[in-house]
């Protein structure tokens, strides 16, 4: 555990950040993030800073380096860096790849000579072989080699030269090196992690690279609320402003909803707002954040938080030329409920659920046709329908629960002295049979009319085993469609269960 004092305006006294694990500091461009990045270089060696200007540009071949030269060269790179300055050093950190793998190699020959013999298990993966294995995971749709001092990328068809990748991957690619060179238990700062990264690589590349140097510490600096919310971390700075080497900053609950204030600051009138249901890093809001790449999504928990969220921001006097929109569940909402929730702005998926989507047989049928098992399409579709079966009779009882909750509980909450009560009892007795009759498909009906009536909570679990996926395997493989070939054929399905968000 690491600790850092930072002189906070207001007291001007001296407070402390405390370093444990992950952590994103948030806040608008001039509000001090850059300076606070700088100030916390200062906590202790070994520490790396990443700049959010760099340097792209690849060379066809990437000179031969030997590993001492490569590793103190790489140093004062970052040594001499400036915060302002674009960083150079794309070819440096590559040559630095292979100059530690010829090493490796060395050094496992100076062992077989020694002992006569050398055990597989003994033979560390170079970093080399690290970078490869994250950015083939990173990026599924493309293979990385590199090789006789080259950088490629090939696909089922072609290959193409490091120059030729595109920025993301090659992006991908610097960052990814750049990690998994770094010290061991290194305090790795981060500036704008999110630049050039599609919204549906970005919480993937940075998970797996946590994983990858669960030693490390990650400190993230951004100014992008997407980022922000789809990480989940232990501590959450937002930075809201920066004078006289002072810093006004805030700790808040990583749990709870971004402040208001902190839209205000930060969103200006770049992207309408799309607050949701769900947490931060769930599988998910990844699939929201990549469908309405052209929105800043906002997990919130629960439904009645997105309809709090929004209603609450809509009548925000400074957010008279802001668009604000809400996406929950439909649950077992009346088409009455749903209408009026639109008026609000709040709008609905077409499934009883989120997870339901995962679920929709043209998923089911690209998942199994990516595995080879295009016989198990129809094998899945019984097992949801039998379930449902089993389980219809709870499910009607679901539903007339929460219709009769959200019907009298809105209605009671409007009561205002003992006359309105006397008439609302009589409504009851009126509207109850009514609300009590709730009409589900059969199970012999198509999966789609089912999946937007009943929430298979758990079911996702239960059908991966069935093409012998491990946990989350199912939900990661679909997610990982995001970022590949197979992209826009997702989004094409989507756009089925996911409604169009506009006034």
């Amino acid at each position: 555990m690491k600790t850092i004092q930072i002189l906070k305006s207001g007291s001007g006294e001296q407070e402390a950040i405390t370093i444990e694990k992950n952590i994103v500091i948030v806040g608008a461009n001039g509000s001090g993030k850059t300076r606070l990045g700088s100030k916390l270089e200062q906590i202790n060696n070994p520490t790396k800073r990443i700049s959010a200007q760099r340097y792209l540009q690849l060379s066809e071949v990437v000179q031969k380096q030997d590993h001492e030269t490569a590793e103190s060269q790489l140093r004062s790179v970052y040594k001499n860096q400036s915060p302002i300055q674009p960083q150079n050093d794309f070819q440096q950190v590559l040559m630095s790849l292979f100059a530690e793998e010829s090493w490796r190699n060395e050094k496992a020959i100076n062992d077989i000579n020694t002992k006569g013999s050398l055990k597989k298990e003994e033979l560390l993966k170079s970093v080399k072989e690290q970078v490869i294995e994250v950015w083939n995971f990173v990026f599924p749709y493309r293979t990385l080699k590199l090789e006789k001092d080259r950088v490629r990328a090939v696909n089922e068809t072609n290959e193409f030269s490091g120059a030729e990748m595109s920025d993301g991957e090659k992006v991908g690619l610097y960052l990814i090196s750049q990690i998994l060179l770094a010290d061991k238990d290194c305090i790795l700062i981060i500036d704008e992690p999110e630049l050039h990264l599609h919204k549906s690589l970005m919480v993937r590349l940075w998970n797996k690279l946590e994983e990858c140097r669960n030693d490390c510490t990650f400190i993230y600096i951004t100014h992008d609320l997407d980022f922000a919310v789809s990480k989940p971390s232990n501590k959450l700075i937002w930075i809201q402003g920066y004078k006289n080497s002072l810093w006004d900053w805030k700790e808040l609950d990583p749990n709870e909803v971004i402040p208001e204030n902190l839209f205000l600051e930060i969103l200006g009138s770049r992207k309408p707002v799309l607050f949701v249901e769900g947490n931060k890093g769930s599988l998910d809001m990844q699939i929201y954040q990549t469908y309405y790449e052209n929105f800043t999504v906002i997990p919130c928990g629960s439904c009645e938080k997105v309809i709090e969220a929004v209603k609450g921001l809509r009548t925000h006097s400074d957010l008279h030329d802001k668009k604000v929109y809400g996406l929950i569940d439909k649950d077992f909402r009346t088409e009455e409920q749903l209408t009026s929730l639109k008026d609000a702005g709040i709008f609905s998926i077409t499934l009883n659920e989120v997870e339901n989507i995962f679920l929709v047989p043209e998923i089911v049928g690209i998942v199994c046709n990516h595995l080879s098992k295009a016989d198990k399409k129809e094998e899945i579709v019984a097992e949801i329908r039998k379930v449902y079966h089993e389980n219809k009779e709870k499910a009607v009882f679901a539903a007339s629960k929460y219709r009769i909750h959200r019907h009298f509980g809105e209605k009671f909450g409007l009561v205002k002295d003992k006359t309105e009560y006397d008439n609302f009892k009589k409504v009851i007795l009126s509207e109850l049979d009514q609300l009590a009759t709730v009409d589900l498909p059969e199970h012999t009906a198509e999966v789609t009319e089912i999946l937007k009536a009943y929430p298979h909570k758990g079911l996702v679990g239960q059908i991966q085993t069935k093409i012998e996926l491990s946990k989350n395997g199912y939900k990661n493989l679909v997610l990982s469609f995001l970022s590949s070939d197979k992209r826009q054929v997702l989004i094409d399905i989507l756009k089925i269960y996911l409604p169009e968000i506009k006034d």
